[in-house]
């Protein structure tokens, strides 16, 4: 299932929905635009980015929740790696997010919009 992007003032949320709540652990995560580094629209494989895991984990399948990786604390929220998003922190809790949408390009398009002007 794919979750929501919004843009509320100067935060980014991002919402899971129906069952990926429990799944992920997470009903959602408020993160300062300030912090956003960069969307990517590029595909995640199954197997990049093992580590540790607190959350659901299903190859090929679902994967929902926390990694604890190589390069740090990383949220996902994917079962179709196709519809996906990756979301690059700085001084923030997580390093990346991937998390899946209907629209990546849409959403990838709406959060560049409004990081840009920083750059």
């Amino acid at each position: 299932m794919s979750g929501t992007v919004r843009i509320l003032g100067e935060r980014l949320v991002l919402e899971t929905h129906g069952f990926d709540k429990i799944l992920a652990f997470r009903s959602s995560i408020t993160i300062p635009l300030k912090q956003v580094v960069s969307v990517s629209t590029e595909r995640v494989g199954w197997t990049e980015y093992p580590g540790i895991r607190v959350g659901t984990s299903l190859p090929g399948v679902i994967r929902d929740g926390y990694y604890f990786t190589s390069n740090g604390l990383m949220f996902f929220e994917e079962h179709d790696p196709e519809k996906c998003i990756t979301i690059t922190l700085s001084h923030e809790t997580y390093k990346k997010i991937v998390f899946q949408v209907e629209d990546k390009e849409a959403v990838a398009k709406l959060i560049n919009a409004v990081i840009a002007p920083r750059c």
